[in-house]
């Protein structure tokens, strides 16, 4: 209860009485208040959203499925070229293992002619360039083609001179080694009215000349 003399005091200043309803927050809270907006007002701005979380996925998926699918086919490539490289390498090195060993071939006195025979995919030549004996001088190099898998099998014999290796002798698979893996096409001709042996090798024509048979022949020499 207020005094009839604070009611009057008031009355005089022109101040109303304070009720419960006019008090003013209190200065801490206020700035309680102002903190806890501005925090959640900065999560809001910092933060991603599930939606915006969901697209960097598929983007970054697609960009690794994107790389992924580049690599693949530059490393194919590169196997491609690889291959075809020791392709060209073994073909080589072929073509100047039977270069060598044509135009080395031993000629025989006794039938005055060298001895080399061809039949499609058999070739046989006695020959001074040897591969698995190089010391051993003189060997009757066969070779024989299986188009069937496409390799090339490849022997020599050191007894060259023995009389079982006649023009009919063809080894088997089994005792032949692999020369050439995964080969081209491979055929061998030696006309008997011709001084070359013709290597057909994947379309190619390739055709080589015995050093001694210049000089056994008298159409060779004119």
């Amino acid at each position: 209860m207020r005094t009839l003399h604070e009611i009057s005091v008031m009355a005089t200043v022109g101040c109303a009485p304070r009720t419960n309803n006019d008090e003013t927050l209190n200065p801490g809270m206020e700035n309680k208040i102002t903190k806890e907006a501005s925090v959640s007002a900065g999560s809001r701005q910092g933060g991603f959203t599930l939606f915006e979380v969901m697209v960097a996925v598929l983007l970054l998926a697609m960009v690794s499925s994107m790389m992924y699918s580049i690599l693949n086919v530059s490393i194919k490539f590169s196997e491609k070229g690889e291959k075809k490289i020791v392709i060209m390498e073994r073909r080589h090195a072929l073509l100047s293992l039977l270069e060598r060993q044509i135009k080395s071939a031993w000629y025989d006195d006794r039938l005055k002619q060298v001895v080399i025979t061809a039949q499609d995919e058999v070739f046989r030549i006695v020959t001074r360039s040897p591969l698995l004996y190089p010391h051993a001088g003189t060997v009757l190099a066969l070779y024989r083609y299986d188009p069937d898998v496409r390799v090339l099998y490849y022997t020599e014999k050191r007894d060259f001179y023995n009389i079982d290796y006649d023009n009919e002798f063809i080894p088997e698979y089994e005792d032949m080694m692999v020369l050439f893996d995964n080969a081209p096409l491979l055929t061998f001709s030696y006309p008997e009215d011709s001084s070359m042996v013709t290597i057909s090798l994947d379309e190619e024509t390739f055709e080589f000349r015995p050093w001694c048979q210049v000089a056994s022949r008298e159409d060779d020499i004119l």
